[in-house]
């Protein structure tokens, strides 16, 4: 497949993308209060996303011809997230030694985005899930004209908040069967390793999958998600890796965090900052 037949092929399936949102409360702000209006917002958000989708889907169906299908740029159902999730995180002071070894490098990675981990100030995350890039649209005019940035939850979250990040990626490997119930998890932060045009984007994704694959065989995890940011969208780290952790952080998760880390192979050059995260139930 010529270079051109594969950015067409990229540019007609493309990825599924995560708007991804870090946060902190003020310190004054009780954790529980601070969650209860953003799984408020979650709420609010689903339900004008489908009011819209609805409204778009009769006046699309106007303008074309009975039986013709929606052009797939403008089908409405492309456009509501396909799902929500949020994330709080976690800063334990005891673990494992892999886990105590990079569990630093993660708060220095959170401080130099502008936040305070482990500070009164509950961090949390939440992610929303985009079909592609004309989702934007649809999700902006959602939150800003219909949900309203000033207003109701979304005010009451932006008067709340001490700090805030954004950042765009799109998921491009996952592994497993990500488990129903809410549980921690492990989430890796790195930059693809050497000076840039050493090594490849698919040479680096292939050693990544070959390294999941070998863990995810070995029981470690039963599901892992990588995704790239989007170019230029956001501040961080390129690369974001999801471990489910259904038991907590183990020595399985030990096992796989020396392995990423080993000196040998083809990751040798791989540095990563680590975080914890429990998964709070979105109703």
């Amino acid at each position: 497949m010529s270079d051109l037949q594969q950015a067409i092929e990229r540019l007609q399936t493309p990825p599924l993308q995560i708007y991804s949102i870090l946060s902190q409360a003020w310190p004054d702000l009780a954790d529980a209060e601070y969650t209860e209006n953003l799984l408020a917002l979650h709420g609010r958000i689903r339900r004008e996303t489908r009011r819209l989708a609805e409204a778009l889907e009769q006046e699309e169906a106007g303008r074309i011809p009975a039986g013709d299908p929606f052009r797939p740029q403008a089908d409405p159902r492309r456009y509501p997230p396909l799902d929500s999730r949020q994330y709080r995180f976690l800063f334990p002071d005891r673990g494992g030694t892999s886990l105590l070894r990079h569990l630093p490098e993660g708060r220095k990675y959170l401080e130099g985005l502008g936040f305070a981990p482990g500070g009164s100030g509950t961090m949390q995350e939440a992610e929303f899930f985009l079909s592609g890039s004309p989702a934007l649209d649809f999700i902006e005019i959602v939150v800003r004209d219909m949900v309203g940035i000033d207003r109701g939850e979304h005010g009451r979250q932006i008067r709340a908040l001490a700090g805030a990040g954004f950042i765009l990626r799109n998921l491009i490997l996952e592994l497993g069967e990500r488990r129903a119930n809410p549980c921690q998890w492990a989430v890796l932060y790195f930059e693809k390793p050497g000076t840039p045009g050493t090594i490849s984007y698919e040479i680096f994704r292939a050693a990544l999958r070959t390294l999941l694959e070998d863990h995810l065989d070995r029981g470690s995890f039963p599901y892992v998600c990588l995704h790239q940011r989007k170019l230029g969208l956001g501040r961080g780290a390129e690369f974001c890796m999801r471990v489910q952790l259904p038991s907590g952080p183990d020595l399985r998760l030990e096992a796989f965090l020396h392995d990423f880390f080993h000196e040998e192979g083809a990751l040798e050059a791989l540095r990563f900052a680590l975080v914890l995260q429990e998964e709070i139930p979105v109703p």
